[in-house]
């Protein structure tokens, strides 16, 4: 008689044809707006119930009408990008002012609300790991207010911002045009599965910068001018943002297509990877990290650890011209 182990040893099996299967790439084009209490106009990007393989991640993509606001609720810890627009957010209590560029990173359970004060809609993408906290049964969204139109009552009793810190010490948010890049971040070439990866790249989300993030972070903003390549490794779960242009992905023999305003998603399955940008302009990409892959790869360093992929010679596959990408052996 079949028992529930008979199971669990097919489960892997189960699981790399899923990986296999499933979707690597949201379009944006291809996925509509809905309207909920908390935002006006959203989209969910990639999740489990879209048929991705992820590790309980969740993005979406929202936009803030002219003169509008979010709702105001409370759930996991969230990051998030403004793509486009200005504006402010308050988190428990605090303001914090953004424009295009800008990174927020909402703490767990913390209330916070969203204002678009600029004249034209803004734009802004976030990482949560809503489908993991339902898993582990410690799911909770509150919604507090419902989105709307602003009101000069409200704008005014807004508060001013006097940091970009909360009052118990870590940061809130950070602009791109503050954002350390290569050489001046500490951490820049420490890891080998990293070095030499982009041609250049802002870091966002990250202690250095006085960020406290555990689950969820928008980390990186990289480019890859014309006629390159990223290097070339692997790794557990990431979600990839095309910033700005357009290109492709290599994983496992299979290439995906992509441009501005999809997601890439990089499955947990350790699939080598590999960057292209074969147009005649650079292209730009924003990387959402998820802390669950980091407790894994604390588990099992030697499996599910970052590694870099080399070429028939033994040397690390960095980046480089796109012709030189062909040395590389499976």
């Amino acid at each position: 008689m079949a028992t529930f182990y008979d199971e669990w040893l097919r489960a892997d099996a189960a699981i790399q044809e899923k990986f296999r299967r499933a979707p690597h790439v949201a379009r944006d084009d291809e996925i509509p707006w809905v309207s909920t209490p908390q935002d006006a106009k959203v989209k969910l990007m990639v999740s489990n119930e879209l048929g991705y393989a992820t590790m309980g991640s969740d993005v979406l993509k929202a936009e803030i009408p002219v003169g509008w606001h979010t709702g105001k609720h409370r759930h996991g810890e969230e990051s998030m990008h403004i793509l486009e627009g200005e504006g402010f957010s308050i988190i428990d209590g605090q303001r914090f002012d953004w424009h295009q560029g800008t990174t927020i990173q909402i703490p767990y359970r913390a209330a916070h609300q969203h204002v678009n004060t600029g004249a034209a809609p803004a734009l802004y993408l976030s990482g949560m790991c809503f489908s993991l906290e339902r898993f582990l049964h410690l799911a909770k969204m509150e919604q507090i207010e419902a989105c709307g139109p602003n009101d000069a009552a409200m704008l005014a009793s807004a508060p001013r911002q006097v940091s970009q810190y909360y009052a118990d010490g870590p940061r809130a948010a950070i602009h791109v045009e503050d954002a350390p890049v290569d050489e001046e971040f500490p951490l820049h070439n420490a890891n080998p599965a990293s070095h030499n990866q982009h041609h250049s790249i802002k870091y966002l989300v990250f202690p250095e910068n006085g960020f406290r993030a555990t689950s969820v972070a928008v980390t990186h903003i990289w480019e890859e001018p014309a006629g390159t390549h990223s290097g070339r490794h692997s790794h557990l779960e990431a979600m990839v943002y095309a910033y700005g242009g357009s290109g492709y992905s290599e994983m496992e023999g299979h290439e995906e297509l992509w441009e501005k305003g999809d997601v890439l998603h990089v499955p947990p399955c350790m699939w080598e990877h590999e960057h292209y940008n074969p147009t005649t302009e650079s292209y730009w990409q924003l990387r959402i990290q998820y802390g669950i892959r980091f407790w894994f790869q604390d588990i099992w360093p030697a499996g599910y650890g970052a590694k870099r992929s080399v070429d028939t010679q033994g040397r690390p596959i960095e980046r480089g011209e796109i012709e030189r990408v062909r040395e590389r052996t499976r």
